[in-house]
Protein backbone atom coordinates (compact mmCIF):
# COMPACT_ATOMS: atom_id res chain seq x y z
CA UNK A 1 0.00 0.00 0.00
CA UNK A 2 2.80 2.43 0.86
CA UNK A 3 4.58 1.51 -2.38
CA UNK A 4 1.46 2.33 -4.40
CA UNK A 5 1.12 5.71 -2.67
CA UNK A 6 4.81 6.44 -3.25
CA UNK A 7 4.52 5.62 -6.99
CA UNK A 8 1.36 7.73 -7.21
CA UNK A 9 3.11 10.68 -5.53
CA UNK A 10 6.12 10.34 -7.86
CA UNK A 11 3.77 10.24 -10.87
CA UNK A 12 1.97 13.39 -9.73
CA UNK A 13 5.29 15.17 -9.10
CA UNK A 14 6.54 14.23 -12.58
CA UNK A 15 3.34 15.44 -14.24
CA UNK A 16 3.49 18.76 -12.41
CA UNK A 17 7.20 19.13 -13.15
CA UNK A 18 6.80 18.39 -16.84
CA UNK A 19 3.64 20.49 -17.27
CA UNK A 20 4.88 23.61 -15.43
CA UNK A 21 7.04 24.94 -18.33
CA UNK A 22 4.03 24.68 -20.65
CA UNK A 23 1.87 26.66 -18.22
CA UNK A 24 4.62 29.20 -17.58
CA UNK A 25 5.05 29.94 -21.28
CA UNK A 26 1.42 30.95 -21.71
CA UNK A 27 0.04 31.99 -25.07
CA UNK A 28 2.06 35.17 -25.58
CA UNK A 29 3.03 35.79 -29.18
CA UNK A 30 6.48 36.98 -28.13
CA UNK A 31 7.20 33.75 -26.30
CA UNK A 32 6.35 31.76 -29.42
CA UNK A 33 8.65 33.63 -31.83
CA UNK A 34 12.35 33.06 -31.44
CA UNK A 35 14.73 35.98 -31.62
CA UNK A 36 18.51 35.69 -31.99
CA UNK A 37 20.58 36.83 -29.05
CA UNK A 38 23.22 38.41 -31.30
CA UNK A 39 23.51 39.81 -34.77
CA UNK A 40 24.60 37.30 -37.42
CA UNK A 41 28.11 37.67 -38.81
CA UNK A 42 28.37 39.45 -42.15
CA UNK A 43 29.51 37.29 -45.07
CA UNK A 44 33.23 37.05 -45.68
CA UNK A 45 34.73 39.23 -48.34
CA UNK A 46 35.82 37.47 -51.48
CA UNK A 47 39.58 37.01 -51.59
CA UNK A 48 41.43 39.24 -53.99
CA UNK A 49 44.39 36.90 -54.42
CA UNK A 50 44.97 33.25 -53.57
CA UNK A 51 48.25 31.38 -53.29
CA UNK A 52 46.66 28.00 -54.02
CA UNK A 53 48.17 27.92 -57.52
CA UNK A 54 51.75 28.75 -56.51
CA UNK A 55 53.85 25.58 -56.47
CA UNK A 56 50.66 23.55 -56.78
CA UNK A 57 52.38 20.46 -58.24
CA UNK A 58 54.93 20.30 -55.43
CA UNK A 59 52.25 20.92 -52.80
CA UNK A 60 50.03 18.17 -54.18
CA UNK A 61 52.92 15.70 -54.08
CA UNK A 62 53.94 16.56 -50.51
CA UNK A 63 50.33 16.46 -49.27
CA UNK A 64 49.62 13.13 -50.98
CA UNK A 65 49.55 9.75 -49.28
CA UNK A 66 52.49 8.44 -51.26
CA UNK A 67 55.32 6.71 -49.49
CA UNK A 68 57.99 9.33 -48.66
CA UNK A 69 60.56 7.35 -50.66
CA UNK A 70 58.37 7.82 -53.75
CA UNK A 71 57.79 11.51 -53.06
CA UNK A 72 61.47 12.51 -53.19
CA UNK A 73 62.08 11.82 -56.91
CA UNK A 74 58.71 13.32 -57.80
CA UNK A 75 59.54 16.52 -55.93
CA UNK A 76 62.80 16.82 -57.86
CA UNK A 77 60.76 16.66 -61.08
CA UNK A 78 57.95 18.93 -59.83
CA UNK A 79 60.04 21.88 -58.59
CA UNK A 80 61.46 22.76 -62.04
CA UNK A 81 57.96 22.47 -63.53
CA UNK A 82 56.56 24.75 -60.85
CA UNK A 83 59.32 27.28 -61.46
CA UNK A 84 58.70 27.13 -65.22
CA UNK A 85 54.98 27.76 -64.75
CA UNK A 86 55.42 30.30 -61.93
CA UNK A 87 54.37 33.33 -64.03
CA UNK A 88 51.15 31.59 -65.08
CA UNK A 89 50.51 30.44 -61.51
CA UNK A 90 51.03 33.98 -60.22
CA UNK A 91 48.50 35.36 -62.71
CA UNK A 92 46.05 32.55 -61.93
CA UNK A 93 46.08 33.63 -58.27
CA UNK A 94 43.97 36.67 -59.22
CA UNK A 95 41.16 34.31 -60.27
CA UNK A 96 40.31 32.34 -57.13
CA UNK A 97 38.04 29.35 -57.26
CA UNK A 98 34.55 30.42 -56.55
Amino acid sequence: MIRALRLFAIGIALCIGLASPAFAAGNDEESVTLKPTHEPMPPREKPVYTTDYLFAITRSITESTLVPAAQVPLVFLAVPLDIAFLPLEAIAGFFPRG
